[in-house]
C-alpha cells in the first residue's frame, strides 16, 4: 500500500484526525496539518514524486522516532515512520517522508 500512495492521496485529509494505534490497544490522535511535495530536482530520479506529511500530536505524549501503525476512517491502515520535528506550547510536530 505505501508504495502506491501519493501526496494527492493525503491532500483531501489535511485537517482531519489520524490515529497511532499501539499493540496494547492504546492510541494517540494526530491531526494532519500539511501534505507537501519535496523539491522537483530531487524527484527527477524517483518513480513517484516524494512528499512529506506533517502531523500535530498532543503535548501530553511524545512519540519517539519509529514506525507506527496509523489509521484513518477513509484510508487503509498503514505502518509509517514518524519523526518528531518540532513543538510549540500545545503540540508536538511529526513528519513522515515518502520517497
Amino acid at each position: 500500500m505505501l508504495d502506491q500512495v501519493t501526496v494527492e492521496t493525503f491532500e483531501p485529509h489535511v485537517g482531519t484526525s489520524f490515529w497511532v494505534e499501539f499493540p496494547n490497544g492504546g492510541k494517540v490522535e494526530l491531526g494532519l496539518t500539511r501534505a507537501a511535495k519535496v523539491m522537483e530536482s530531487e524527484a527527477a530520479r524517483l518513480e513517484r514524486h516524494p512528499f512529506s506529511l506533517f502531523f500535530a500530536g498532543p503535548k501530553s505524549y511524545l512519540l519517539q522516532q519509529q514506525i507506527y501503525h496509523v489509521t484513518h476512517p477513509s484510508l487503509e491502515a498503514m505502518d509509517i515512520f514518524l519523526v518528531p520535528v518540532g513543538q510549540d506550547a500545545q503540540t508536538y510536530t511529526y513528519e513522515a517522508v515518502f520517497t
